[in-house]
């Protein structure tokens, strides 16, 4: 009985997919997580003043460094 569930195609074809959506899943996290440290580390640049930025919140700029904040 056992070896009828365990050797059948059935489960061949589940175990496959657990395997792939696993993989996907990890790989959803991880890109998710990279856009979070990339966002971070952005912030913490322009709050200690090393990327220069003109406008706030949704309307803010990176300024090249050859650019100049004209608001402050």
């Amino acid at each position: 009985m056992l070896e009828q569930i365990l050797y059948n195609e059935m489960t061949y074809w589940l175990l496959g997919t657990a395997v792939i959506f696993t993989f996907v899943g990890r790989f959803t996290a991880y890109r998710d997580h990279l856009q979070d440290v990339v966002a971070a580390t952005i912030d913490s640049l322009i709050d200690d003043g090393y990327i220069k930025t003109k406008g706030e919140g949704e309307d803010m700029e990176i300024l090249k460094h050859w650019e100049h904040n004209n608001e402050s």
